[in-house]
Protein backbone atom coordinates (compact mmCIF):
# COMPACT_ATOMS: atom_id res chain seq x y z
CA UNK A 1 0.00 0.00 0.00
CA UNK A 2 2.85 2.41 0.86
CA UNK A 3 4.39 1.66 -2.06
CA UNK A 4 1.39 2.32 -4.33
CA UNK A 5 1.43 5.96 -2.43
CA UNK A 6 4.67 6.59 -3.45
CA UNK A 7 4.33 5.57 -7.17
CA UNK A 8 0.97 7.81 -7.34
CA UNK A 9 3.21 10.97 -5.36
CA UNK A 10 5.79 10.71 -8.01
CA UNK A 11 3.33 10.77 -11.27
CA UNK A 12 1.76 13.44 -9.70
CA UNK A 13 4.66 15.21 -9.06
CA UNK A 14 6.23 14.61 -12.81
CA UNK A 15 2.90 16.04 -14.57
CA UNK A 16 3.04 19.24 -12.86
CA UNK A 17 6.34 19.81 -13.75
CA UNK A 18 5.47 18.92 -16.75
CA UNK A 19 2.86 22.01 -17.49
CA UNK A 20 5.57 24.55 -15.87
CA UNK A 21 7.42 23.67 -18.40
CA UNK A 22 5.17 24.17 -21.33
CA UNK A 23 3.92 27.49 -19.56
CA UNK A 24 7.26 28.92 -19.35
CA UNK A 25 7.81 27.75 -22.90
CA UNK A 26 4.63 29.44 -23.86
CA UNK A 27 5.49 32.65 -22.12
CA UNK A 28 8.72 32.69 -23.68
CA UNK A 29 7.40 31.94 -27.34
CA UNK A 30 4.75 34.80 -26.60
CA UNK A 31 7.10 37.62 -25.53
CA UNK A 32 9.65 36.61 -28.38
CA UNK A 33 6.14 36.83 -31.30
CA UNK A 34 6.18 40.33 -28.92
CA UNK A 35 9.55 41.65 -29.55
CA UNK A 36 9.35 40.38 -33.29
CA UNK A 37 6.07 42.35 -33.54
CA UNK A 38 7.65 45.64 -31.88
CA UNK A 39 10.60 45.54 -34.21
CA UNK A 40 8.60 45.67 -37.23
CA UNK A 41 6.50 48.09 -35.81
CA UNK A 42 9.75 50.38 -35.08
CA UNK A 43 10.92 49.43 -38.60
CA UNK A 44 7.59 50.02 -40.42
CA UNK A 45 7.48 53.69 -38.26
CA UNK A 46 10.78 54.83 -39.65
CA UNK A 47 9.93 53.93 -42.89
CA UNK A 48 7.21 56.14 -42.83
CA UNK A 49 9.47 58.68 -41.36
CA UNK A 50 12.03 58.36 -44.06
CA UNK A 51 9.16 59.04 -46.77
CA UNK A 52 7.67 61.75 -45.20
CA UNK A 53 10.83 64.03 -44.76
CA UNK A 54 11.80 62.90 -48.38
CA UNK A 55 8.33 63.77 -49.27
CA UNK A 56 8.86 67.42 -47.19
CA UNK A 57 12.23 67.56 -49.14
CA UNK A 58 10.83 67.74 -52.58
CA UNK A 59 7.82 70.30 -51.85
CA UNK A 60 10.20 73.31 -52.09
CA UNK A 61 7.61 76.56 -52.27
CA UNK A 62 8.98 79.74 -54.01
CA UNK A 63 8.92 82.86 -52.33
CA UNK A 64 7.91 86.17 -53.01
CA UNK A 65 10.57 88.05 -50.87
CA UNK A 66 13.68 88.86 -51.95
CA UNK A 67 13.32 86.84 -55.32
CA UNK A 68 16.58 87.26 -57.55
CA UNK A 69 15.71 88.22 -60.95
CA UNK A 70 16.56 85.37 -63.43
CA UNK A 71 14.11 83.35 -60.91
CA UNK A 72 11.35 85.71 -61.36
CA UNK A 73 11.61 86.11 -64.91
CA UNK A 74 11.67 82.50 -65.09
CA UNK A 75 8.26 82.88 -62.62
CA UNK A 76 6.62 85.19 -64.62
CA UNK A 77 7.36 83.14 -68.00
CA UNK A 78 5.97 79.65 -66.69
CA UNK A 79 3.06 82.04 -65.00
CA UNK A 80 2.37 83.35 -68.66
CA UNK A 81 2.71 80.02 -71.10
CA UNK A 82 -0.07 77.79 -68.83
CA UNK A 83 -2.17 81.22 -68.25
CA UNK A 84 -1.65 82.74 -71.71
CA UNK A 85 -0.09 80.13 -74.27
CA UNK A 86 0.65 81.63 -77.35
CA UNK A 87 4.25 82.62 -78.14
CA UNK A 88 4.69 82.30 -74.26
CA UNK A 89 4.41 78.87 -74.26
CA UNK A 90 6.72 78.55 -77.37
CA UNK A 91 9.66 80.62 -75.49
CA UNK A 92 9.09 78.16 -72.42
CA UNK A 93 9.40 75.46 -74.06
CA UNK A 94 12.25 76.20 -75.98
CA UNK A 95 13.86 77.52 -73.43
CA UNK A 96 13.59 73.97 -71.94
CA UNK A 97 16.57 72.67 -74.05
CA UNK A 98 18.55 75.83 -74.15
CA UNK A 99 18.20 78.98 -71.68
CA UNK A 100 15.95 81.61 -71.26
CA UNK A 101 17.27 85.34 -72.79
CA UNK A 102 15.51 88.18 -71.33
CA UNK A 103 16.20 91.17 -73.33
CA UNK A 104 16.18 94.97 -72.04
CA UNK A 105 14.10 97.17 -74.36
CA UNK A 106 12.04 100.48 -74.99
CA UNK A 107 8.65 101.27 -75.50
CA UNK A 108 9.28 102.96 -78.41
CA UNK A 109 11.11 99.82 -80.02
CA UNK A 110 8.27 97.60 -79.28
CA UNK A 111 5.20 99.87 -79.85
CA UNK A 112 3.86 99.43 -76.34
CA UNK A 113 1.66 101.87 -74.73
CA UNK A 114 1.26 101.93 -71.05
CA UNK A 115 1.48 104.58 -68.50
CA UNK A 116 4.16 101.93 -66.82
CA UNK A 117 7.70 103.37 -67.20
CA UNK A 118 10.70 101.40 -67.83
CA UNK A 119 11.95 98.95 -69.71
CA UNK A 120 9.98 96.22 -71.69
CA UNK A 121 11.18 92.72 -70.47
CA UNK A 122 10.83 90.78 -73.87
CA UNK A 123 11.68 86.86 -73.01
CA UNK A 124 13.15 84.48 -75.53
CA UNK A 125 13.99 80.96 -75.68
CA UNK A 126 16.22 81.11 -78.98
CA UNK A 127 17.93 84.06 -78.97
CA UNK A 128 15.51 85.49 -81.62
CA UNK A 129 13.10 88.38 -80.82
CA UNK A 130 9.73 87.28 -79.90
CA UNK A 131 6.77 88.55 -78.70
CA UNK A 132 6.32 87.87 -75.36
CA UNK A 133 7.05 90.48 -73.06
CA UNK A 134 6.40 92.32 -69.59
CA UNK A 135 6.63 95.66 -67.75
CA UNK A 136 7.36 96.03 -64.21
CA UNK A 137 6.33 98.65 -61.58
CA UNK A 138 6.84 98.54 -57.97
CA UNK A 139 8.79 96.56 -55.57
CA UNK A 140 8.79 93.39 -53.33
CA UNK A 141 5.96 90.82 -53.06
CA UNK A 142 3.20 93.33 -54.32
CA UNK A 143 5.39 94.18 -57.15
CA UNK A 144 3.02 94.62 -60.86
CA UNK A 145 3.82 92.58 -63.99
CA UNK A 146 1.87 93.47 -66.96
CA UNK A 147 2.07 90.81 -69.29
CA UNK A 148 1.88 91.30 -73.41
CA UNK A 149 1.85 89.40 -76.47
CA UNK A 150 3.50 92.20 -78.87
CA UNK A 151 1.89 95.37 -77.70
CA UNK A 152 -1.77 93.67 -76.59
CA UNK A 153 -2.18 94.02 -72.56
CA UNK A 154 -2.97 90.18 -71.35
CA UNK A 155 -3.80 91.75 -67.72
CA UNK A 156 -1.62 93.00 -64.64
CA UNK A 157 -0.76 90.81 -61.74
CA UNK A 158 1.70 90.86 -58.64
CA UNK A 159 4.45 89.49 -58.15
CA UNK A 160 3.32 87.24 -55.40
CA UNK A 161 0.15 85.80 -57.32
CA UNK A 162 2.73 84.62 -59.75
CA UNK A 163 4.38 82.96 -56.73
CA UNK A 164 0.44 81.18 -55.31
CA UNK A 165 0.03 79.63 -59.03
CA UNK A 166 3.49 78.70 -59.16
CA UNK A 167 3.41 76.68 -55.90
CA UNK A 168 -0.14 75.65 -56.29
CA UNK A 169 0.79 74.03 -59.83
CA UNK A 170 3.88 72.33 -58.42
CA UNK A 171 5.92 74.03 -60.88
CA UNK A 172 8.74 75.13 -58.75
CA UNK A 173 11.25 72.53 -60.17
CA UNK A 174 10.89 74.39 -63.82
CA UNK A 175 10.93 77.61 -62.47
CA UNK A 176 14.49 76.67 -61.11
CA UNK A 177 15.41 74.79 -64.26
CA UNK A 178 14.91 77.80 -66.15
CA UNK A 179 16.54 80.28 -63.67
CA UNK A 180 19.50 78.63 -63.32
CA UNK A 181 20.69 78.85 -67.29
CA UNK A 182 18.73 82.55 -67.71
CA UNK A 183 20.21 85.10 -69.36
CA UNK A 184 19.40 89.08 -68.52
CA UNK A 185 19.93 91.85 -70.52
CA UNK A 186 20.80 90.37 -73.75
CA UNK A 187 20.25 91.48 -77.45
CA UNK A 188 17.98 89.29 -79.39
CA UNK A 189 18.33 88.35 -83.16
CA UNK A 190 16.03 90.41 -85.26
CA UNK A 191 14.92 92.84 -82.96
CA UNK A 192 13.67 96.58 -84.22
CA UNK A 193 15.22 99.36 -81.78
CA UNK A 194 17.42 101.08 -83.87
CA UNK A 195 14.57 101.16 -86.81
CA UNK A 196 11.76 102.12 -84.18
CA UNK A 197 14.19 104.73 -82.99
CA UNK A 198 14.60 106.39 -85.99
CA UNK A 199 10.60 106.87 -86.05
CA UNK A 200 10.92 109.04 -82.93
CA UNK A 201 9.79 112.70 -83.61
CA UNK A 202 12.39 114.40 -85.61
CA UNK A 203 12.23 116.89 -82.69
CA UNK A 204 12.71 114.61 -79.66
CA UNK A 205 16.91 114.94 -78.75
CA UNK A 206 16.78 113.20 -75.91
CA UNK A 207 16.76 109.30 -76.18
CA UNK A 208 13.57 107.72 -74.73
CA UNK A 209 15.09 105.67 -72.34
CA UNK A 210 15.86 108.54 -70.36
CA UNK A 211 12.66 110.05 -70.29
CA UNK A 212 10.34 110.77 -67.58
CA UNK A 213 10.07 111.42 -63.60
CA UNK A 214 13.23 109.98 -61.69
CA UNK A 215 13.81 110.51 -57.96
CA UNK A 216 16.66 110.14 -55.87
CA UNK A 217 17.17 109.65 -52.13
CA UNK A 218 21.48 109.90 -52.70
CA UNK A 219 21.77 113.15 -51.15
CA UNK A 220 23.23 112.64 -47.64
CA UNK A 221 20.22 113.71 -46.03
CA UNK A 222 17.70 111.67 -47.43
CA UNK A 223 15.89 114.22 -48.72
CA UNK A 224 14.05 113.24 -52.29
CA UNK A 225 15.59 114.93 -55.08
CA UNK A 226 13.24 114.81 -58.62
CA UNK A 227 14.81 114.91 -62.02
CA UNK A 228 12.42 115.34 -65.05
CA UNK A 229 13.51 114.53 -68.20
CA UNK A 230 10.83 115.00 -72.16
CA UNK A 231 12.03 114.85 -75.12
CA UNK A 232 13.59 117.97 -74.85
CA UNK A 233 14.30 119.43 -71.68
CA UNK A 234 15.73 118.44 -68.57
CA UNK A 235 15.32 119.61 -65.00
CA UNK A 236 16.85 118.84 -61.83
CA UNK A 237 15.23 119.94 -58.63
CA UNK A 238 18.96 120.22 -57.40
CA UNK A 239 19.41 123.01 -59.68
CA UNK A 240 20.48 122.19 -63.46
CA UNK A 241 17.80 123.08 -66.49
CA UNK A 242 18.80 122.88 -69.99
CA UNK A 243 16.65 122.93 -73.01
CA UNK A 244 18.42 120.28 -75.49
CA UNK A 245 17.94 121.12 -79.18
CA UNK A 246 20.30 119.48 -81.96
CA UNK A 247 23.98 121.11 -81.11
CA UNK A 248 24.80 124.26 -83.14
CA UNK A 249 21.07 124.98 -83.81
CA UNK A 250 20.72 127.65 -80.33
CA UNK A 251 22.79 129.53 -78.18
CA UNK A 252 20.42 130.78 -75.67
CA UNK A 253 21.76 131.00 -72.16
CA UNK A 254 19.55 127.92 -71.17
CA UNK A 255 19.94 125.72 -74.23
CA UNK A 256 22.64 122.98 -74.59
CA UNK A 257 23.05 120.19 -76.54
CA UNK A 258 23.44 116.09 -76.17
CA UNK A 259 26.30 114.33 -77.29
CA UNK A 260 27.34 110.34 -76.14
CA UNK A 261 30.36 109.57 -74.46
CA UNK A 262 30.97 105.56 -73.27
CA UNK A 263 33.10 105.76 -69.31
CA UNK A 264 33.76 102.71 -67.51
CA UNK A 265 31.99 100.41 -70.04
CA UNK A 266 28.29 102.72 -69.65
CA UNK A 267 26.82 104.46 -72.05
CA UNK A 268 26.22 107.78 -70.84
CA UNK A 269 24.39 111.18 -72.34
CA UNK A 270 26.16 114.03 -71.56
CA UNK A 271 24.39 117.47 -71.51
CA UNK A 272 26.59 120.97 -72.42
CA UNK A 273 25.86 124.39 -72.25
CA UNK A 274 26.13 126.22 -75.58
CA UNK A 275 29.40 127.53 -75.71
CA UNK A 276 31.09 124.87 -73.44
CA UNK A 277 32.53 121.96 -74.16
CA UNK A 278 31.95 118.66 -72.87
CA UNK A 279 33.37 117.94 -69.25
CA UNK A 280 33.26 122.14 -68.57
CA UNK A 281 30.20 122.01 -66.29
CA UNK A 282 28.01 119.12 -68.52
CA UNK A 283 26.06 116.91 -66.98
CA UNK A 284 26.13 112.55 -67.31
CA UNK A 285 23.23 110.74 -67.22
CA UNK A 286 22.98 107.38 -68.01
CA UNK A 287 20.03 104.28 -68.70
CA UNK A 288 21.06 101.92 -66.64
CA UNK A 289 19.99 98.70 -64.41
CA UNK A 290 20.19 98.45 -61.02
CA UNK A 291 18.23 95.27 -58.98
CA UNK A 292 16.33 94.62 -61.77
CA UNK A 293 14.67 97.91 -61.96
CA UNK A 294 15.54 100.89 -64.57
CA UNK A 295 17.50 103.89 -63.36
CA UNK A 296 18.93 106.69 -64.41
CA UNK A 297 23.19 107.28 -63.60
CA UNK A 298 23.93 110.85 -62.89
CA UNK A 299 28.07 111.23 -63.01
CA UNK A 300 30.42 113.24 -63.76
CA UNK A 301 33.04 113.60 -66.67
CA UNK A 302 35.06 110.99 -65.09
CA UNK A 303 32.23 108.75 -64.66
CA UNK A 304 32.17 108.94 -60.96
CA UNK A 305 28.70 108.65 -59.73
CA UNK A 306 26.97 111.61 -58.14
CA UNK A 307 23.08 109.44 -58.01
CA UNK A 308 21.09 106.80 -58.61
CA UNK A 309 17.42 108.03 -60.01
CA UNK A 310 14.63 105.50 -58.92
CA UNK A 311 10.97 105.45 -60.62
CA UNK A 312 9.38 105.95 -57.73
CA UNK A 313 10.05 107.34 -54.41
CA UNK A 314 9.91 104.31 -52.53
CA UNK A 315 12.46 102.80 -54.13
CA UNK A 316 14.71 105.71 -54.14
CA UNK A 317 14.23 105.74 -50.51
CA UNK A 318 15.03 101.87 -50.35
CA UNK A 319 18.52 102.40 -52.25
CA UNK A 320 19.18 105.88 -50.40
CA UNK A 321 23.11 105.81 -50.56
CA UNK A 322 23.87 102.87 -51.65
CA UNK A 323 26.63 102.17 -53.79
CA UNK A 324 26.80 99.48 -56.24
CA UNK A 325 29.51 96.84 -57.27
CA UNK A 326 29.39 97.91 -61.77
CA UNK A 327 29.59 101.80 -60.71
CA UNK A 328 32.70 104.10 -60.07
CA UNK A 329 32.09 105.89 -56.35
Amino acid sequence: MKSKLTVLVAISAALTLAGCSQSTQGNSNSQSQSEKSSQVSKSNSEKTGTSESSNSQNSAKLSAENMDYKTQASAISVYAAQKYGDTWEIAVDAAKNGNLGVAFRTKAATGITSDDSGYVYEVSGTGKSSNARYMLSGDGAQKKITIFVKQRNLGTVTLQDVVDYINKNNDVDLVQSLAKNAKLDVKLEGDNDNAAGAKESASAVIPSSLQGTWYTADTGNGNIDTLTVTANKINDEAGFSMDVKAKNSGSSTSSGYMKQATINGINFYSFTNMGQEPGQGSTYLAPHTENGQSVIVSANSKGTTNAVYWKSEALAKQNSNKQFSDLQY
